[in-house]
């Protein structure tokens, strides 16, 4: 297959198509990161490619869509000729945009940082994804700018023919040799950063519980200023938060109680506990929720824990911090005149 074309052709059929293949790459690691879980070895591959090859190879060809390029005069004075062409075989594209693609996908999530999506998962993938598109437009727009004849195209599909002639060096069998390596060291490199990508946790998976109190001036949520005593029959309201970091959408359950412990205190040492609210919650990954919640104390006394425990999906059937996902507590006095003040 050749991309030289009559000049007089339809656009739809000088468009370079390894540019376009490029391009579909990355919509469909857009497509299966929309998807969710699943893909085995088609979400492998196009991660691999998509990764370290597509943004790289768009780049590349953006900044050099010719076949050969003349050594500008700045470059004279480092060795070179000035009005020497200079070309980058198949394999030099191909090794050239590896290496490019590992400095231009940090450098998407370095921009990223500083938008109000910030870098994660979902925001990385079509932002590399955009990338790698408007590259791969801006190469084709300066390919079909030169002569057919100027242009860099990926003369034949014929993958084992292609191989040998990028790696065959006749009459020098120790560069064949450091090219047959370097092959390889490729493919292994590609099949690894592929099982990578479609195996990664991004980062520690974690479940985020945690409880705010009100700002007596101004009602904003602060982490202080939880109900520390209260009357006897008096309600408390304590905003309890939730956040899913787990990559996987997750069904939550969140049980309050209130605890009495003995004087030797301890998780082990609860001798009297009593259930005062519980609430579900169904979060995406990504997605946090906090809710306030107002109880009554069912038991008086001093040093009365209330515990928060997060469970996923439904909690056992006798709940206590021991069993539970994550946990969370205040401590509060009950029967003396109602205060605020921080957790211990």
């Amino acid at each position: 297959m050749s991309f030289d074309d009559r000049g007089n052709a339809p656009l739809a059929g000088r468009l370079p198509l390894d540019l376009l293949l490029v391009s579909l790459v990355s919509v469909g690691v857009v497509a299966l990161a929309a998807a969710g879980s699943g893909g085995g070895v088609v979400r492998q591959a196009l991660g691999g490619a998509f990764v370290v090859f597509c943004p790289g190879y768009a780049l590349v060809s953006a900044l050099l869509p010719q076949r050969t390029s003349s050594v500008p005069e700045r470059l004279s004075t480092l060795g070179f000729r000035r009005g020497e062409t200079l070309s980058l075989s198949g394999l030099e594209r191909v090794v050239s945009s590896i290496a490019v693609s590992v400095i231009l996908v940090p450098c998407v999530g370095f921009l990223l940082h500083y938008t109000q999506w910030g870098i994660r998962p979902e925001t990385m993938v079509p932002g590399v994804a955009a990338a790698t598109v408007a590259l791969s437009v801006l190469a084709a727009i300066r390919r079909l700018r030169l002569p057919p004849d100027e242009r860099f195209a990926v003369a034949s599909l014929a993958l084992p023919t292609r191989l040998n002639d990028w790696v065959r060096e006749p009459n020098r069998p120790v560069y064949t040799a450091l090219n047959v390596f370097l092959v390889v060291g490729l493919v292994v490199a590609v099949a690894g950063i592929g099982l990578a990508a479609a195996t990664a946790t991004n980062g520690e998976r974690y479940t985020e519980l945690y409880v705010l109190g009100d700002d007596p001036d101004t009602g904003a949520a602060i982490a202080d200023e939880y109900p520390q005593g209260l009357d006897s029959g008096e309600e408390a309201s304590i905003r309890v938060g939730i956040e899913n970091r787990e990559a996987t959408a997750q069904t939550y359950t969140v049980v309050a109680q209130l605890q009495r412990l003995s004087d030797g205190g301890g998780e082990d040492r609860v001798v009297e506990r009593s259930e005062i609210d519980r609430f579900d919650a169904q979060l995406r990954p990504g997605e946090s929720v906090e809710r306030t919640r107002t109880f009554e104390p069912t038991m008086e006394g001093d040093g009365l824990r209330i515990a928060f425990l997060l469970y996923v999906d439904a909690p056992p059937t006798s709940p206590a911090s021991e069993n539970a996902y994550r946990s969370v507590h205040v401590w509060v006095d009950v029967g003396d005149a109602s205060a605020t003040g921080p957790s211990a």
